[in-house]
Order: C-alpha cells, then sequence, then structure tokens
C-alpha cells in the first residue's frame, strides 16, 4: 500500500505540469467562446466572462466527484436568446439582463420537481437519431445567428426564416476584409487540426488578433470589435413582477 501510494503521488507531481499547461489552453479558449454564448443568449458579453469561470470554480470545490465537465454551453444559450427574441426583448438590454434570470430559476426548478419524480428515466425513450437532429439543429440555428459576423454584420435571432432575412440584410454591409481575416482563421484552425494537432490554434489565433489590432488598429479600416467589457462585476438584476409574469 506504501509503495502504490508513493507511486501515485510521484505520479501526481510529473503531471503538475501538463495539467497546468491544459486547464490554461481550456480556460483560454472557454473565455472567449462564453462571452460568445452570453450574447447569442441575448447577455451582454461580460455575463459570459464572469459564468465561464466563477460557477465552474465553485464546482469545484463543492463537489465529491474527482472527474466532472461543467461550463457554458451553446444548447441552452441558443434556447434563451430564442425566447428572448419571441419575446421581443431586445438582445443585450437592461431588460434581458432581468428577464434572463427568471427563466433560469423556472428551469432549476423544474431540474428539482424532475429530479424527486425520476424523470431521467424517460431519456432512455428518445432515440439517438431524435437527439443527434435536435443537436444539430441548435448548432446550425447559432451558426446562422453568427454569420454576419463573418463579413462584419450584425448577428440574428429568431428563427429559421429571419436568421436568413438577417443574413440577407447584413450582406449590404459586407466588408471584405473582415471576411478575409474571418476565412483566413478558420481555415488556419482546420488544417492546424491535421498537421499540427498539438498546437492550440484557437488559442494562437486569438492572440494574433489581439496583436494585429494592438499594431495595426483593424477598427480604423472598419472591421468591427467586441463591445466594450465593464471591468466591474455586473450589476445584479431583481425581477419585477411585471417581467415575472411575462415570463410565467
Amino acid at each position: 500500500m506504501k509503495v502504490e501510494m508513493n507511486k501515485n503521488t510521484k505520479t501526481n507531481r510529473i503531471n503538475w505540469k501538463k495539467d497546468l499547461f491544459a486547464g490554461i489552453v481550456v480556460a483560454l479558449v472557454s473565455i472567449p467562446i462564453s462571452m460568445g454564448y452570453a450574447q447569442i443568449a441575448g447577455l451582454p458579453a461580460v455575463y459570459g466572462l464572469y459564468g465561464s469561470v466563477l460557477p465552474i470554480l465553485l464546482f469545484g470545490l463543492l463537489t465529491s466527484s474527482p472527474q466532472f465537465v461543467v461550463g457554458v454551453d451553446a444548447m441552452p444559450a441558443a434556447m434563451v436568446g430564442g425566447l428572448l427574441a419571441s419575446m421581443d426583448v431586445a438582445a443585450g438590454s437592461g431588460e434581458a439582463c432581468a428577464v434572463a434570470p427568471v427563466m433560469a430559476f423556472l428551469v432549476a426548478g423544474w431540474f428539482l420537481v424532475f429530479y424527486f419524480l425520476r424523470a431521467g428515466r424517460v431519456v432512455k425513450y428518445i432515440s439517438t437519431p431524435v437527439m443527434g437532429g435536435f443537436i444539430s439543429g441548435v448548432g446550425m440555428t447559432i451558426i446562422l445567428m453568427q454569420f454576419p459576423k463573418l463579413f462584419g454584420g450584425n448577428p440574428g435571432t429568431g428563427e429559421l426564416f429571419w436568421l436568413l432575412v438577417n443574413i440577407g440584410e447584413e450582406l449590404s454591409s459586407f466588408h471584405l476584409l473582415s471576411f478575409g481575416l474571418g476565412i483566413g482563421t478558420i481555415l488556419i484552425i482546420l488544417l492546424s487540426k491535421k498537421y499540427i494537432p498539438k498546437v492550440p490554434m484557437t488559442v494562437v489565433m486569438m492572440l494574433a488578433g489581439a496583436v494585429l489590432q494592438y499594431f495595426c488598429h483593424l477598427d480604423s479600416y472598419g472591421v468591427k470589435l467586441m463591445p466594450e467589457v465593464s471591468v466591474a462585476f455586473p450589476r445584479l438584476n431583481f425581477p419585477s413582477r411585471s417581467e415575472e409574469r411575462r415570463v410565467g
């Protein structure tokens, strides 16, 4: 037993450098992605910034499992954004910041009810093709929402028809440099997965974009940047009764 414990301790000491590097890479990738998911959900990017760090750290301190996967996810972000759009709530507005937490509490309440009813057993009756189709549909929705950003346009919200209409409208503001930077980044990331898979090219391209902006001032050439992120914590929003009735 003592030999086995010493062996495990030695292994942990050897792996901590790799674990530290992997954690930094995951953080560098997940933080900007989470900020994008916040915008997909109709919330300011700062909500994704803190949502990608603080809840995960809290969960890691409270969970009893040595291995867990938790973080900001695209599927609920798209569903929240679509629901806000159906309610005519402007993305990034104060009303969106107040309504979204009500949705979260309602969903948490239903999850608690489903837990006591052992409703998780129902999932085994849903076929794999149905789940795959649902996930693919959400993925395509997110792509269509964000596609205008590729050529310098504004993202869309709503169902398929409105997303296609938005893409058509945003084509009038097509920006060639933005499109070239976007397509070039995608190609480099895809090729790197084939030829240099161990290099976190997503992080490299993110840093390259920051360096280009710092030295070349891409915004002066018409390239759109992410909105300014507040340096303070997001302000707490307590929903009013009218917003609670609207969600309910």
